[in-house]
């Protein structure tokens, strides 16, 4: 079974691992890069792609990864339904999970091009403006693409997909929710209001979506919620 958690976590692992490889690619353009003249320069980061560099260093095969791990969030909902006796349909349900998982992608290959766009900037401005190359590779490895961000936005959304997909699966059936997640100081209002207002016997589906913590947007960006099916 898998677990939103895990399937994040390879994630970043594996961009991780890319990006030390990059960088050390990275640091042989730069120093190419250096011993020009500004014409050439200016000629050289023109035709400069680093998106594509990045793509084929193993951004592509992690998002093609964890399109896998969609996909076995979306199986595990439907494993669940079934031993419950219920038959999940394909048709609008999968075709509006198959739009929102690539609409994710998409909002993570942004941040690729994004990052992409920084270095180069990092590259131009520091080497047009004198700097030794050495200092220009030292600035370009402390600009991660693994960083907090990028977390926040691939946790986000397979979490957002995982509770959407299970709520898509469950749709109209006659079963009980739970809002699954921590009370704490992190936890934002709404959360806790959603956490200490629930029924002994559960959340109705109507009731979720009358919440503020509907399915899948939950307490918004970052939330540690979950809408899980009463035991």
């Amino acid at each position: 079974m898998a677990q939103p958690q895990s399937v994040v976590d390879r994630f970043i692992s594996e961009i991780s691992t890319l990006e030390s490889s990059f960088n050390s690619n990275l640091s042989r353009v730069v120093d190419g890069l250096s011993g020009l003249s500004d014409r050439q320069l200016i000629d050289a980061i023109g035709q400069l792609n680093l998106f594509d560099e990045l793509i084929n260093a193993g951004y592509g095969d992690a998002l093609n990864n964890l399109e896998n791990g969609y996909g076995e969030l979306l199986q595990d909902s439907i494993a669940l339904a079934q031993s419950r006796g219920i038959a999940f349909t394909v048709g609008e349900g999968l075709q509006g999970l198959q739009t929102l998982q690539e609409l994710k992608t998409a909002e993570l290959l942004g941040k690729a091009q994004e990052h992409s766009t920084t270095l180069t900037n990092l590259i131009f401005e520091n080497l047009y403006n004198g700097r030794p190359s050495n200092e220009v590779v030292d600035l370009l490895s402390q600009t991660k693409l693994a960083d907090y961000q990028l977390n926040v936005a691939v946790d986000t959304a397979i979490k957002t997909f995982d509770d959407t997909a299970r709520y898509q699966v469950f749709k109209g059936q006659d079963v009980r929710w739970t809002y699954f997640g921590p009370d704490d100081t992190r936890t934002r209002d709404e959360c806790k209001k959603t956490i200490r207002n629930e029924p002994p016997e559960g959340y109705t589906e109507d009731e979720v979506n009358n919440l503020k913590t509907t399915f899948g947007r939950r307490g918004g960006y970052n939330c540690r919620h979950s809408w899980t099916l009463k035991a």
